[in-house]
């Protein structure tokens, strides 16, 4: 963490006070507050009131996700992709019994990724610790969704430096006994991140680990990807960093190229993108996931983040 101080202080541009994380609730949402200000929000409960109506009432996503000065990094239900939610990570699609369910485009009515329960174990100034409970559902015969995933996830959610936050993600799944499930080949599924309204090609930069930006980068691999872009008090940039650092396999990107709805920030760390994989603890390559993030109110160079992604991967 010392050396993740050193990376991210920054003397450019002034910062509000370091007040102390509070923990809230508001609307089904669990909230975490810097002083006066909504910084994060984990959905736990179903949206109220959805755009698209009640289909997309959603839960079990990260919303809303700002940097220390405001700037809010996350959007959900653009007009565009009405199940697009932040930061979220359903499967694209699963196989039981034979059959292939999507439980990415929750309007297919075939099945969905939801919350079933959350709690604070950890509440400080400067750390925040929350266990959530999810399932993944599908709906064999239309109506309520039989659960066929169990999942328990770990955010933690901490102060990096004055102008930066982490967030580390811990995602564990299993299927329900019982049952044998797959998570189906296809070119996107699993953890993603839906930016800013704010930012397309004119305006933010993507770069990799292997040296790719949005025009190159989709299907390559990757350890970590970075998005800046620009803010009212100067620039941003959200540093995801994948489950490769912690001793597991590098994944394919899915992400949206200049000429897709004119480069608005979308990234998918994607471990099933060449092949099926079955979904068995002894599989941590779909069972057992880990990603950073870390949102900061500053670019974050390709040396840098290679820097903050070996720290992270020693921890």
């Amino acid at each position: 963490m010392k050396h993740i101080l050193t990376l991210l202080i920054s003397t450019i541009l002034i910062f509000p006070a370091m007040a102390g994380f509070e923990v809230k609730e508001n609307q089904g949402r669990l909230e975490i507050h810097d002083g006066d200000q909504l910084i994060f929000g984990w959905q736990a409960k179903p949206l109220q009131e959805p755009k698209g109506g009640e289909i997309f009432s959603a839960s079990a996503f990260i919303h809303p996700l700002h940097t220390p000065s405001g700037f809010e990094l996350t959007k959900i239900q653009p007009d565009d992709h009405l199940h697009h939610l932040g930061v979220w990570w359903p499967w694209k699609m699963v196989t039981v019994d034979g059959k292939d369910y999507v439980t990415w485009e929750m309007q297919n009515k075939e099945g969905q990724h939801v919350a079933v329960g959350a709690k604070v174990i950890k509440e400080s100034a400067d750390e925040v610790v929350i266990e959530a409970n999810n399932q993944t559902l599908i709906r064999p015969t239309g109506g309520e969704g039989k659960p066929i995933l169990d999942e328990q996830v770990e955010l933690r959610f901490f102060r990096v430096a004055k102008d930066a936050y982490g967030l580390d993600i811990h995602i564990v799944q299993q299927p329900v006994e019982g049952i044998d499930v797959t998570v189906t080949k296809y070119r996107y599924s699993g953890f993603s991140w839906r930016g800013t309204g704010d930012w397309n090609k004119e305006n933010s930069e993507m770069r990799t680990s292997g040296g790719n930006n949005r025009d190159n980068a989709n299907s390559q691999q990757a350890n970590w990807v970075t998005v800046d872009g620009a803010t009212p008090g100067g620039r941003a940039t959200m540093l995801m960093m994948s489950v490769a650092a912690k001793g597991g396999e590098a994944e394919q990107l899915r992400v949206w190229d200049s000429k897709m709805h004119g480069g608005a920030p979308f990234v998918n760390f994607n471990p099933v993108m060449k092949t099926s994989e079955e979904l068995k603890p002894e599989n941590k390559r779909v069972s057992d996931r880990r990603y950073r993030l870390i949102v900061a109110d500053r670019v974050i160079s390709p040396d840098e983040a290679d820097k903050l992604w070996q720290e992270w991967k020693v921890e």
